[in-house]
């Protein structure tokens, strides 16, 4: 007996879709979520650094106190550095992003809001006939 599981797209074209409700590429496609996984894994790996200071210290291989304490603010100096960095490169494409998708969600709810007066329209037009078709039935 054959097992049958639903197939899935590849989890990158899942989190990389650079097309929109209609078909069309978007004009300022992501991209993004590489940059910041990989910031997430820089800034847990200069954790990971300050950790094996302290487990050096605690297995004695510091004898003087001042020098982890040193190695410990060169860390955090460059952590913030790097931060810093990477974000300041990322503030303009997210700036641009937020504009354009801005102006995305501003046409949408023009869309949306002249669908909505459309369907009351229709809605108002199907009651109106069921009036004149009561009213011509109870006329008859």
């Amino acid at each position: 007996m054959a097992i049958h599981k639903p197939t899935r797209s590849p989890r990158r074209a899942q989190l990389h879709s650079t097309s929109t409700k209609r078909g069309r590429p978007m004009k300022y496609p992501s991209g993004r979520l590489p940059v910041y996984e990989t910031l997430f894994a820089l800034n847990r790996d200069f954790e990971q650094v300050l950790v094996h200071f302290e487990r050096l210290q605690e297995l004695g291989m510091f004898q003087q106190r001042d020098l982890v304490n040193i190695f410990r603010v060169i860390v955090h100096s460059t952590r913030a550095w790097a931060n810093m960095k990477v974000v300041e490169t990322l503030q303009p494409r997210e700036r641009d992003d937020w504009t354009h998708l801005s102006q995305l969600h501003k046409d949408t709810l023009m869309e949306a809001k002249l669908l909505l007066a459309k369907m009351r329209r229709e809605a108002a037009g199907k009651r109106g006939q069921r009036k004149r078709r009561r009213a011509k039935s109870e006329g008859v």
